[in-house]
């Protein structure tokens, strides 16, 4: 954390980005998902809420995190086919969420592609692995 000094002389607490620790969510892509077009979100290191009015992605936001990092569509209580969280109209979406590795400079990147047909290909780092 830094310690700033504001305009009016006054301090105040920021966080830099050496603050995240390994495992931290470092950014959130969404591709066709829920509601989504296309969504790029960049928490700070210490996100344990999310908040906003309704209707402002609340919700899918949190089911990509849950189902990015290898959660089943049944924990979430909405649908038990992941198939039902690709925008409606599309054939298939995408959830790619990049985490902090041990140092700053590595990134682990977890991307699950999913299609109406309830089938997900997963990638670590850019290559294709199988999720069986």
């Amino acid at each position: 954390m830094f310690c700033d000094e504001g305009a009016d002389g006054s301090n105040f607490v920021s966080e830099g980005y050496d603050d995240h620790m390994p495992g931290n969510i470092l950014k959130v892509e969404l591709s066709k998902f829920m509601t989504f077009d296309y969504l790029s979100f960049k928490p700070g290191p210490r996100l344990n809420l999310v908040v906003g009015p309704n209707g402002s992605g609340k919700t899918s936001l949190v089911c990509a995190i849950t189902l990015g990092l290898c959660g089943e569509p049944q924990l979430l209580g909405r649908t038990t086919s992941v198939g039902a969280y690709v925008k409606r109209g599309e054939e298939s979406g995408s959830i790619k969420i990049t985490l902090r590795g041990n140092n700053e400079d590595e990134h682990i990147v977890i991307t699950r592609k999913i299609n109406t047909n309830n089938e997900s290909e997963w990638l670590l780092n850019g290559n294709t692995f199988d999720d069986h």
